[in-house]
C-alpha cells in the first residue's frame, strides 16, 4: 500500500511538472509540489548508490568557486564515503560560461573513477562572462540528458547548479530550465542550486524554481563559495604513503588495454603534483575508503585481482603482462606481486591510524571555526539529508 501510495504521488507531482507551460509563473506549481512531496513517508535507510553531477559557473567572477571546488571536493565525497554505506559512488561536472566565450559548456563524464574527474578539474580557470545572464539552461539540459545516469533502484541522483547570474531566457534555440527541471523530476534527479553573492539578485527567482521542481534545495552565499581549510601535521605523510599505494598500480591484458590503465594512472600520479597537499590528503581518505578503493585502481590491476583470486597466472600470456613480470617464472611472479600486496597492505594500515590522528587533529581546530562559512559543510549537509530518503 505504501509504495503504490508513493508511487501514485510522484505520479501527480511529475505529471503536474510536465503540463505547465514555458510561462515562469505557469511552470512550477511550487506550493502544491511542495504540499504532495511532504505527505510522502521518508524511509530512513541509506542510499546505496550516489551520482553526484557539479555544474559550475567558470566565467570571470567564479575564480573564488573553482578555487574551492578544486580544494574542497574531496572533502565531500571523503565524508560522504565515510558516514555513509554507499556501495558506489559517481561524480561528473559542467562547466558553463556563455555563447562567445571561448566555451559554452565544458563537460567531465560521470565515472568513478574520481581521479579523473579531479585532474581535468584542475585544468579548468574562471574566465569570460561580461554580460549579467549566463549558459545556464543549456548546462542545466545537459547535465540531464548527456550524463549516464543509473536507472538502478535505491540510487540517489543530484545535481548542484552553482553561479551567480541568472540563465539567458532570450536565447533561440534554447531548453529552458523549466523543462529540464521536469526531465529531470521524471528521472528522479533531486536539482539543489546555490546562488553566490549580492549581485544579480534576480537570478533568486529562477535559482529557486530550478530546485523547487525536483523537491532540492536553495541556498545562498558568499560570491567566493568561502570555505575553510585545515592544514594537519599528518598530510604529507599521508600523501606520501598515498603516492606510493598509486605507484604500485600494474596492469594487464591486450597492449590497447595496459595503455587505457597505463594513462590513467599517469593522470592520476599526475594529481600529487598539481593539487595541493591538503586536497590530496583528503583524496587519500575517500580511495581508501571501501566505495573509494572499487574506482581506485581500474580494471585488470595485478595485485588488487591476485588478491581476490581473479588472476591465474598460470594462464596469463606473456604477452599480457606488465614489464616488471615478463620473463619470469610463475613461482616468482607469486613471490613479485606478494610482496607488493603485503607492502600495499601495509601501506593501508598507517593510513587508517594516520586518519584517525587527522581526524581528531580537525575537530580540536574545528571549533574555532564553527562561526564561518562552509561552502562544502553546506552540500555535505543537504546530500546526507537528501540520501536517506527513499530513492527505489
Amino acid at each position: 500500500m505504501f509504495k503504490k501510495l508513493s508511487f501514485f504521488i510522484v505520479l501527480i507531482f511529475v505529471f503536474g511538472c510536465k503540463k505547465n507551460t514555458k510561462n515562469d509563473s505557469e511552470s512550477l506549481d511550487i506550493a502544491k509540489s511542495n504540499t504532495l512531496l511532504k505527505e510522502q513517508t521518508i524511509n530512513e535507510t541509506l542510499t546505496k548508490n550516489t551520482e553526484i553531477v557539479f555544474c559550475l559557473d567558470a566565467t570571470g567572477s567564479m575564480s573564488g568557486l573553482i578555487d574551492t571546488a578544486k580544494e574542497k571536493i574531496w572533502d565531500i565525497v571523503s565524508e560522504l564515503a565515510q558516514s555513509n554505506e554507499v556501495d558506489t559512488l559517481k561524480m561528473g561536472m559542467i562547466f558553463y560560461r556563455d555563447r562567445g566565450d571561448n566555451f559554452i559548456t565544458r563537460q567531465i563524464p560521470m565515472t568513478t573513477d574520481l581521479d579523473e574527474v579531479y585532474a581535468d578539474l584542475l585544468e579548468i580557470t574562471a574566465d569570460g562572462g561580461g554580460d549579467t545572464p549566463e549558459s545556464v539552461n543549456q548546462a542545466l539540459h545537459e547535465s540531464v540528458i548527456d550524463m549516464k545516469w543509473s536507472s538502478k533502484a535505491n540510487t540517489y541522483k543530484t545535481i548542484f547548479v552553482v553561479g551567480d547570474c541568472p540563465p539567458h531566457m532570450d536565447y533561440q534555440n534554447d531548453v529552458k530550465y523549466t523543462e529540464s527541471c521536469k526531465l529531470a523530476a521524471s528521472k528522479g534527479i533531486v536539482i539543489n542550486t546555490i546562488k553566490l553573492g549580492n549581485s544579480c539578485l534576480d537570478a533568486i527567482t529562477h535559482f529557486k524554481q530550478m530546485s523547487t521542481c525536483t523537491n532540492g534545495q536553495f541556498l545562498k552565499l558568499d560570491q567566493n563559495a568561502k570555505d575553510y581549510t585545515i592544514a594537519t601535521p599528518y598530510d604529507s605523510e599521508i600523501n606520501a604513503l598515498s603516492k606510493d599505494i598509486d605507484d604500485s598500480r600494474m596492469y594487464y591484458g591486450t597492449h590497447a588495454e595496459r595503455e587505457y590503465n597505463y594513462n590513467k594512472k599517469s593522470k592520476s600520479m599526475k594529481v600529487y603534483d598539481d593539487g595541493s597537499v591538503t586536497a590530496n590528503s583528503a583524496r587519500a581518505e575517500y580511495k581508501s575508503s571501501k566505495v573509494g578503493k572499487k574506482g581506485a585502481y581500474g580494471t585488470n590491476e595485478i595485485i588488487s585481482d591476485y588478491d581476490e583470486g581473479k588472476l591465474n597466472l598460470d594462464k596469463i600470456k606473456e604477452s599480457e603482462l606488465p614489464k616488471e613480470l615478463k620473463g619470469l617464472s610463475v613461482s616468482e611472479k607469486k613471490e613479485y606481486i606478494e610482496s607488493l600486496s603485503n607492502k600495499r597492505k601495509e601501506n593501508y594500515t598507517k593510513l587508517n591510524q594516520l586518519f584517525k590522528k587527522k581526524r581528531a587533529y580537525i575537530k580540536s581546530k574545528e571549533n574555532e571555526q564553527k562561526d564561518s562559512t562552509s561552502f562544502s559543510k553546506e552540500v555535505i549537509k543537504v546530500m546526507k539529508e537528501q540520501s536517506k530518503k527513499d530513492h527505489s
